[in-house]
């Protein structure tokens, strides 16, 4: 049975509009925590029973489900890979900030088909699909390794913050993807483009990391 990402992406396609967590737990009669704890969840899937009840709340057929999502890598632009490929989320109306700084939040989201070979650290060591999303860049701060627009992958288990590389964090209520300098009790923020000055965070403040930026990846 098809993941609730996947009946998300069918819904939006055959309805053109944005299909929320919240939208689809009305339609079941759960709550928007259970349907985002489900879809983060490798092993659930959706049953034919939530299937109908979609199907007569938005008045769609989801029966050629499988082929619509086969075609979703087309629409995103990317070009079709070896049969070693797996999917996984991608957000189009999330944005981290190559700035001073952007928040947007979105549930809505697609699904990519990616070669598995993308998901390998600059060590040669695998990553965990499962735990990986794609979001975009928003600015200029990060060129030239990320220019505005780059769609890049977060691996979400990889939050330790280590030296020289890049992450995504959430500072002060902003989303921001920077080079990361750990000194003592402060963490340097970098910007590749050298126009920009980095900025530094003291261990005391809030600071949520998001993920690493999978390196020379950009797509």
């Amino acid at each position: 049975m098809p993941s609730i990402i996947e009946v998300q992406t069918a819904l939006q396609k055959l309805t053109n509009k944005k299909i929320t967590y919240t939208e689809m737990g009305k339609v079941w009669g759960t709550q928007r925590a259970t349907v985002s704890a489900r879809a983060n969840n490798p092993k659930s899937s959706v049953t034919e029973k939530e299937i109908k009840l979609l199907e007569d709340a938005y008045n769609v057929s989801l029966s050629d489900l499988k082929n619509r999502l086969n075609n979703l890598s087309e629409t995103l632009g990317l070009d079709k890979l070896d049969t070693n490929t797996v999917k996984i989320p991608y957000r189009p109306d999330v944005y981290l900030s190559a700035g001073y700084g952007l928040e947007i939040y979105s549930e809505s989201a697609e699904l990519a088909t990616l070669d598995l070979r993308f998901f390998m650290t600059d060590r040669g060591n695998k990553i965990n699909p499962a735990n990986c999303e794609i979001v975009r860049i928003s600015g200029n701060s990060m060129e030239p390794e990320y220019r505005h627009g780059d769609r890049v992958i977060i691996d979400r288990a990889d939050t330790e913050l280590i030296d020289g590389h890049i992450f995504a964090f959430r500072y002060e209520g902003q989303c921001y993807v920077k080079e990361i300098n750990l000194l003592g009790n402060k963490i340097k923020c970098i910007s590749l483009n050298k126009e920009y000055d980095p900025f530094y965070i003291k261990e005391c403040e809030e600071l949520t990391v998001l993920g690493r930026i999978l390196p020379r990846i950009r797509l």
